[in-house]
């Protein structure tokens, strides 16, 4: 019953009558009426509520509380306290089990004997690219928790970061806001600069600490590792192989179109609400255009929520997400042995 929300609302509103009754407040039913009303309690609820209180013949079904005399003098000084079930410890220690939350130093040493519901290894995610975020990393937990801080107090940081070309990027920002994403397992830090806002994976991360240098503070990248020569075959090789990094402008505008079986449309609706949606626009015969503003740091992401939707979504702009898609498709087939020699081209 833990999660039962009729029982937790009942109880939530049994607690708020005791707790008044403490503060030495006299039973009614404006008291009833107001809590019902605060809590948004069903007629069903609010029923129960007031046949435990005696306000309504209950039909011998409970017994009234007695927590009030007859002139609804409180006859309690203090509010009984709730012990934690059996139940409730499990589900705290499953929490406790996710690696993401060692991010924020917590620690229940009660909890030690306790058994949870579940663990991280029961599960099997078979459609997340890549390995996700270093969790468990004192470095990448140092760092967040060096971010938290300077968003609490409101504090300016300096960081350095691997970019995808391989080049360490430095800069002075005031940390806006965290975002997760369950696709790739990964945090991504919001951030502003002095003219511009900026989103940096935090395992790309590699120094940060709070700075009292102003907003706009930056520095020249630093070269770790050479780049391909333009128009040189490694070049055209990485081209082929990851679009992502050719270096162009990510579009500001993606167009899908929706077949909306397996309710397609409320799906894809969700996967991508981080976007700002410009038009949804029905073509009839169950299929939906779908226009939406992207921008440049949300490519690899952006992929995998597409191909995550097979045949149901099929991309009319831009034309290099159909390019990475084909060429993964492609790769995937390969490695399966279902890729034709006449289709390889």
């Amino acid at each position: 019953m833990i999660f039962h929300e009729i029982y937790s609302v009942y109880y939530d509103a049994v607690t708020r009558v005791l707790q008044a009754a403490a503060n030495g407040k006299k039973f009614s039913q404006r008291l009833l009426s107001d809590i019902s009303i605060h809590l948004k309690l069903t007629s069903d609820v609010d029923d129960l509520l007031k046949a435990g209180f005696g306000v309504v013949p209950n039909d011998n079904l409970m017994r009234s509380f007695d927590f009030f005399e007859p002139d609804g003098t409180p006859r309690i000084t203090r509010c009984p306290e709730v012990p934690i079930t059996i139940l409730e410890k499990r589900w705290l220690k499953t929490i406790l089990c996710d690696p993401r939350i060692q991010l924020f130093d917590i620690s229940e040493p009660e909890l030690e004997d306790v058994e949870p519901f579940y663990l991280p290894e029961d599960f099997v995610v078979f459609d997340r690219e890549g390995e996700g975020d270093p969790w468990t990393d004192v470095g990448y937990i140092e760092r967040f928790r060096t971010i938290l801080m300077a968003m609490q107090n409101g504090q300016n940081i300096g960081i350095s970061w691997l970019s995808r070309e391989s080049l360490v990027c430095r800069a002075v920002c005031c940390p806006d806001k965290f975002e997760y994403s369950e696709l790739d397992d990964r945090m991504r830090l919001w951030a502003n600069t002095s003219d511009k806002q900026i989103k940096v994976t935090l395992a790309r991360l590699l120094t940060c600490e709070i700075s009292d240098r102003p907003l706009g503070h930056e520095f020249p990248p630093e070269l770790t590792r050479p780049l391909p020569v333009a128009g040189s075959r490694e070049l055209e090789q990485e081209k082929r192989e990851n679009v992502f990094d050719d270096g162009d402008v990510l579009p500001e505008r993606l167009v899908i179109e929706i077949t909306n079986d397996n309710n397609t449309l409320e799906r894809s609706l969700f996967h991508f609400s981080h976007f700002q949606k410009q038009k949804i626009i029905s073509l009839g015969d169950n299929r939906y255009r779908l226009e939406m503003s992207i921008d440049d740091d949300d490519r690899e992401e952006l992929a995998n929520r597409v191909i995550a939707f097979g045949p149901y979504l099929r991309i009319i702009e831009p034309g290099w997400l159909r390019t990475q898609i084909t060429v993964r498709l492609k790769k995937q087939m390969d490695l399966l042995g279902l890729l034709r020699a006449s289709d390889a081209d």
